[in-house]
């Protein structure tokens, strides 16, 4: 019986992991050796300033779907939306159902039950996890990685596959940028941000927002709020905002947040405590750097995914939908090339690539900034939906129905919206 090959996974998230449930799954092809920088999620608080909400769609939810039981596990720590509510200045609240729920979870829980069942389905012969390791060295002629703990000592491991799924400042592409010729452009996203997080219910003033809906807000200024309910009656989001325009800047109180909030936000404001306004002063603002890619391999034993190959804004939300869809993706090519990796990741490449860049343009021009285009994006959202229910065989539905209720690909709804990508464009320049 041959040897199995022993797979090198660097990062331990949602992608990183699920990749470890697809290979292991195939029977003792494979044992999985998982590296992951941060701390083990199971000990301990897991810091809420690093983490943020997660709405899984179809693309997500179909790569789950493949593991037998996985699905399930996490749908059961989690919240089913039905749309979201756009709330504007002097406007009254939007409702834009969904076709298909989505399902909502923060995304330290969605990290912790990926561990979780993976730990309780497979044992330490085949599987391997070790937290508090950075990768500093890889060495592709050996085909070894060197690591490094918390405690700085250093140690180096072997493989036969090896891939980074370690985000968007992935030390393995940084390897593959610097020795093998990978092209790689890096910058960050204008906007910035802030995690946050309030009760939905203000029972002293018989308050509750929606628990099935998205809440976001737009201001003048471009800041935007997002909200997504979570388990126990909690609303986590992130306050977004350019950059150079902290609306928080110069605050030295939870007063003066919890003030902002009351006046720019009224709904957020009345479910804010003042424990929650000290909690996101007191946090670090963070950025979004984006990650393009001319290919995802390199030789027949190394690949890129997720954050690592193509990191992407966050507007429309397919940051980690389209992480688990490159795992979706990758589980078939192992199916279909019976394990050769020289056949399956030059396919990967040429498969993703396409999407990834699509995706791209998608997530930075989806949507618009200006009032004029805003009333035309609702207006093209209405009109697709009711001619598609009319004429479903002549008339797609617009763009965010396409990219959150189908897993048509990235790179066919890019084609299907290409004029209104390009106004936005424009509108933007």
């Amino acid at each position: 019986m041959a040897l199995a090959q022993k797979a090198i996974i660097i990062g331990a998230g949602p992608a990183g992991l699920l990749l470890a449930h697809y290979l292991l799954r195939r029977g003792d092809q494979y044992c999985v050796e998982l590296y992951e920088r941060r701390p083990d999620p199971r000990e301990g608080e897991m810091s809420q300033g690093r983490t943020f909400p997660i709405s899984l769609q179809e693309r997500g939810r179909k790569a789950m779907r493949a593991i037998p039981g996985l699905e399930e596990a996490v749908a059961a720590q989690s919240v089913f939306c039905q749309g979201s509510m756009i709330y504007r200045p002097q406007s009254k609240p939007r409702r834009i159902p969904r076709k298909n729920k989505i399902l909502c979870i923060d995304r330290n829980q969605l990290v912790t039950i990926l561990l979780q069942e993976l730990t309780q389905r497979y044992s330490s012969d085949r599987l391997k996890i070790q937290f508090d390791s950075t990768c500093t060295q890889v060495d592709a002629t050996a085909k070894t990685v060197t690591l490094e703990s918390n405690t700085k000592e250093q140690f180096t491991t072997s493989y036969d596959v090896l891939i980074g799924a370690d985000g968007a400042k992935s030390q393995v592409r940084e390897f593959l940028v610097q020795n093998a010729g990978l092209e790689c452009k890096q910058h960050y996203v204008p906007d910035a941000y802030k995690s946050l997080g309030v009760s939905r219910i203000n029972p002293e003033k018989g308050l509750s927002a929606e628990p099935d809906v998205i809440h976001a807000w737009t201001l003048d200024n471009n800041t935007r709020l997002l909200l997504v309910p979570q388990p126990g009656d909690r609303l986590q989001g992130t306050l977004i905002f350019k950059a150079e325009n902290n609306p928080l800047e110069g605050f030295s109180t939870p007063e003066q947040v919890f003030a902002f909030f009351q006046e720019k936000f009224p709904l957020c404001g009345e479910l804010m405590t003042m424990e929650d306004a000290d909690t996101l002063l007191q946090r670090q603002v963070a950025r979004v750097l984006t990650v393009r890619c001319d290919r995802f391999h390199e030789r027949d034993n190394i690949l890129l995914i997720g954050d690592a190959a193509h990191a992407v804004s966050p507007s429309i939300g397919q940051g980690c939908n389209s992480a688990l869809e490159d795992v979706f993706v990758l589980g078939q090519l192992l199916e279909r090339y019976h394990d050769d990796w020289s056949q399956i990741l030059p396919q990967f490449s040429e498969k993703r690539v396409p999407d990834a860049h699509a995706l791209q343009d998608l997530s930075d021009y989806s949507f618009p900034r200006n009032k004029r285009l805003m009333f035309e994006f609702f207006l093209r959202l209405q009109l697709r939906r009711m001619l598609h229910h009319w004429f479903p065989q002549w008339v797609k539905p617009f763009l965010f129905d396409l990219v959150l209720d189908s897993d048509l690909s990235y790179s066919e709804v890019l084609r299907l919206n290409q004029g209104w990508i390009n106004k936005v464009k424009r509108s933007l320049s």
